[in-house]
């Protein structure tokens, strides 16, 4: 018997993609699963589309409540989750139809908590082609994550991932924070033993004009340096992450700043330099962090340590260090 996976997918105003997100869903070619959709209170047809699917599939739960935001929405769907393990769907996004075969495939197989396929972004038209790939993994244990996590080779994001009930059991999202993928992700590997990675294209991230990701930079965007720097402090009593952490940060730190320079005034500059300037000042490099550096970051850290203002704008100038 195939273990229960429970699908979580927070709704809200995406009516044009919805469809093709339940369907890739509902298509997998590993069937047990358990589909929650969650309406956040969307106030387009997302409801009665969510309704409709619930009539035609009766492994589809719905649930229907006022909007708070996709932590919230999230949330919501882990209070009455009953899968062995589970899965975060975005609704605008689609999943190719064997994924959770493939995924469910390599972790069972390695014995692993949490799998991670690969995702490819897009505005519509899928790019990848690739035969079967499951066989050819990585596998990572816990502090070798950690690493990942913080270098990026692992994606601090949910949804191209499933986890083993217990790791996200009680770990709910933080509510009401931009990048809220980004305060969870690197708590939920913590508490894994082992990862596994596949080659495999399963996810399709769908890039579209208006989603929250592709705003002009904003002062709510500091959420993500907020996370960062609460990663850092957590990863504290492990040494050797503990230092690739604060290294990211220093350089986040100056990438905040310099998009607060080039977009933001007023009363939101002053916020974000007093902020910024605040999580710099607490990031404790000594000599053994600086050793790590390249030449190019032992310049940048130095000149920074005289004026991040300073530093910033000479970045800013040359085109340094942002998009």
């Amino acid at each position: 018997m195939e273990e229960l996976i429970s699908v979580i997918v927070p709704i809200y105003k995406v009516e044009a993609y919805l469809e093709r997100c339940i369907g890739s869903i509902v298509n997998q070619t590993y069937k047990n699963l358990e589909i929650i959709l969650v309406d956040d209170g969307s106030p387009d047809s997302c409801p009665d589309i969510c309704d409709a699917w619930k009539e035609k599939d009766d492994r589809i739960k719905v649930i229907h409540k006022k909007n708070g935001g996709l932590s919230d929405a999230r949330n919501a769907g882990m209070q009455i989750m009953a899968g062995t393990y589970i899965s975060y769907i975005d609704s605008d996004d689609w999943v190719a139809n064997d994924m959770y075969e493939k995924m469910m495939y390599a972790i069972k197989k390695n014995d692993a908590d949490i799998c991670e396929c690969q995702f490819e972004k897009t505005a519509g038209i899928v790019k990848s082609n690739k035969e079967q790939q499951t066989d050819k993994v990585t596998i990572l244990k816990k502090e070798e994550a950690l690493k990942a996590v913080v270098e990026e080779k692992i994606n601090p994001v949910v949804w191209n991932k499933i986890y083993k009930r217990e790791i996200v059991d009680q770990l709910y999202f933080e509510k009401g924070k931009y990048n809220e993928d980004e305060f969870w992700t690197y708590q939920a590997v913590e508490r894994a033993e082992k990862i596994v990675q596949i080659e495999d294209v399963g996810y399709y991230y769908f890039f579209r004009e208006d989603s929250i990701i592709n705003e002009t930079y904003n002062i709510r965007k500091l959420d993500a340096l907020e996370a960062r720097y609460q990663r850092m402090k957590y990863l504290e009593k492990y040494p050797e992450i503990y230092g690739v952490a604060k290294r990211q940060l220093v350089f986040n730190c100056m990438y905040h700043y310099q998009k607060g320079l080039r977009f933001l005034s007023g009363s939101d500059l002053k916020k974000l330099k007093s902020k910024v300037k605040a999580i710099y000042k607490d990031i404790s490099i000594d000599k053994n962090d600086i050793k790590e550096y390249t030449k190019k970051e032992k310049i940048w850290f130095s000149i920074s340590k005289i004026s991040l203002d300073l530093v910033c704008r000479i970045r800013n100038k040359f085109g340094y260090g942002v998009e």
